[in-house]
């Protein structure tokens, strides 16, 4: 998985607590910078709209409220960034109290 899809991902997390969908070209808006929007764009398609947790719909892309979708996202965060655990459960509002078992 790349960098880039972290950083869609890392977005739809925080753009989460809106409660609304981000259309596709605004999530690439977002994640943009000096990229190219073609790899971006391959990249949403290819790699993050593959991933369990996020979710497509006519109105754009999210990750849904349910706390296992965010159980899946908090931990493929983990794994795939360097954010630090309490980064992540403040973002993602579903996570259980006890997140990241570890134990």
């Amino acid at each position: 998985m790349s960098d880039t899809a972290a950083k869609f991902v890392w977005k739809l997390a925080r753009r989460h607590s809106w409660g609304s969908p981000v259309p596709a070209e605004q999530l690439i808006r977002l994640v943009a910078g000096t990229e190219d929007h073609d790899e971006l764009i391959r990249i949403l398609e290819n790699e993050v709209l593959d991933l369990p947790f996020v979710v497509q719909s006519p109105d754009g892309i999210y990750i849904p409220n349910g706390q296992d979708a965010h159980i899946e996202a908090a931990d493929w965060l983990r794994e795939q960034t360097d954010l630090g655990n309490l980064t992540i459960k403040a973002t993602l509002s579903r996570l259980p109290d006890d997140w990241p078992n570890d134990g």
